[in-house]
């Protein structure tokens, strides 16, 4: 971290030891939301893939959820949640390979979890290696999961950037672009994307178009009570979705409305969703620059509210 770096945006290039109080620690800072942050820290599928090759707990990974990790070079280790308080911490006890679980021979690793400005800080501590054995097994300990927790979080770092990205604004040709990944089958979200009232729950605006939305139609959106025109000019069932949105007042979208497309690409057991915003050349060039900005932030917001809207539903 450079001096100048605000202290929140800390970000260690790898862990640390403080062996006088036998521990290691790390922190790191990524720019996805907490939610995001959390669900691929602690569900199961997702933590075979950035801890160890397998992660196995049948009943999920709550507070006293029992289980174990396993690395194909090294075999399987048993753990036990010990906190799960979503989405800021979440700490397992995990013991030797091949042995029942045993509070004398076992570390503690708690990750804590804090929103800061544009993204989430992570700060990992394993605690409890004076329990290891003599001073010798102790220090190799502590080297060894150091290198561990460089390795493993810059995997968790690599994984979340898999699961969450900015939105892309290109001024040149006047885009905006955005993907997400949900867990969930391309037909939930399709479903949820184009219906009115899940519209209004996820976006935020109440979505207004007489006998559903249908190619040729134009709704409304509406906000603090002011409409603007949506005209459905796409309508490609559980493929893509697009519209053109004008400006607050008009009863058709004019000269200087922009272009949405949403495309849903099936991606194993989930489904990527793709939004483009495009036509921001026909905004005029005094507005243009801040009007992009803000909607790029928009669409963050607004697809991480439809991943969650999916997956809440999915329950």
């Amino acid at each position: 971290m450079s001096h100048t770096e605000p202290a929140e945006h800390r970000h260690d290039a790898e862990a640390a030891i403080d062996e006088p109080r036998a521990r290691v620690t790390r922190t790191i800072a990524v720019r996805a939301p907490i939610e995001v942050v959390w669900e691929c820290l602690t569900d199961p599928a997702s933590l075979a893939d950035w801890f160890g090759d397998s992660a196995t707990f049948p009943d999920g990974t709550g507070e006293g959820a029992t289980g174990s990790f396993g690395w194909s070079d090294a075999g399987e280790f048993p753990a036990r949640i010990e906190r799960a308080e979503a989405p800021h911490v979440w700490a397992f006890r995990w013991g030797r390979r091949g042995e029942p679980l045993s509070d004398e021979s076992s570390t503690l690793a708690t990750f804590t979890l804090e929103r800061v400005d544009g993204g989430t800080r992570v700060t990992v501590l394993e605690t409890g290696f004076e329990r290891l054995g003599d001073e010798v097994a102790v220090r190799a300990a502590l080297a060894d999961n150091r290198e561990g927790w460089t390795s493993e979080l810059d995997e968790l770092i690599a994984l979340i950037a898999r699961r969450w990205t900015p939105s892309a604004v290109d001024p040149l040709a006047g885009t905006i672009t955005r993907s997400l990944d949900v867990p969930a089958p391309v037909s939930l979200v399709w479903r949820h994307l184009t219906d009115p009232a899940s519209i209004e729950a996820w976006w935020g605006h109440p979505a207004v178009f007489p006998g559903g939305l249908r190619e040729g139609v134009t709704g409304t959106f509406e906000h603090e009570g002011e409409r603007w025109p949506v005209a459905i000019r796409v309508l490609r069932p559980e493929r893509t979705l697009a519209f053109r949105w004008g400006e607050i007042g008009e009863a058709e979208p004019g000269p200087t409305a922009c272009d949405v497309r949403f495309d849903l690409e099936p991606l194993g057991d989930g489904t990527r969703v793709t939004v483009v915003e495009s036509g921001w050349m026909r905004v005029p060039g005094d507005v243009r620059d801040d009007r992009m900005r803000g909607n790029a932030t928009g669409w963050e917001m607004v697809l991480d509210g439809l991943r969650r809207h999916v997956l809440e539903a999915s329950r």
